[in-house]
């Protein structure tokens, strides 16, 4: 009889996990990327221009303070880039930078770092692979988690 109720008891609890679904996962730093981008995701105005799209692909890891990753990515001439990085410390901050194949920083045609966010707008001469430089510049930990987002038009 004690059998039949831990068998019982185990098919109850897991009926009651399949009607919840797997638990959500929210990645905070891409959140606050997103949320940095905002601004630039709506036409101004009286603007002419078209807002930029965030695209579905982003980045993340954890880093050691002062610690730079890279990652690469591939860039249309004609086209306008912003990337937005932002730390889950909400007293860390970040900075972010793009290089071209050669490894020359690309000059950046607009950026910002505010708090514990950066971002930085690119328009490439020519079309190929770049190279995207995120730090974790401070934090209140020795490693911080971060998160890119980006966007273009």
């Amino acid at each position: 009889m004690n059998r039949f109720r831990q068998t019982l008891a185990a098919a109850a609890a897991a009926l009651a996990l399949s009607l919840t679904g797997a638990p959500a996962i929210v990645d905070d730093a891409r959140s606050f990327a997103i949320e940095a981008a905002l601004p630039y995701l709506d036409a101004q105005p009286g603007s002419e221009e078209k807002p930029f799209a965030i695209r579905d692909a982003w980045w993340n890891g954890d880093s050691k303070l002062k610690e730079p990753k890279i990652f690469r990515h591939q860039l249309f001439k004609r086209n306008e880039y912003w990337f937005w990085m932002a730390t889950d410390d909400l007293r860390g901050s970040v900075s972010i930078a793009v290089y071209d194949a050669a490894g020359k920083l690309v000059e950046p045609a607009d950026k910002f770092n505010r708090a514990h966010t950066a971002g930085v707008k690119i328009v490439p001469e020519t079309t190929g692979t770049y190279f995207i430089r995120v730090v974790v510049e401070s934090a209140t930990t020795e490693t911080a988690h971060w998160a890119v987002v980006y966007g273009y038009r």
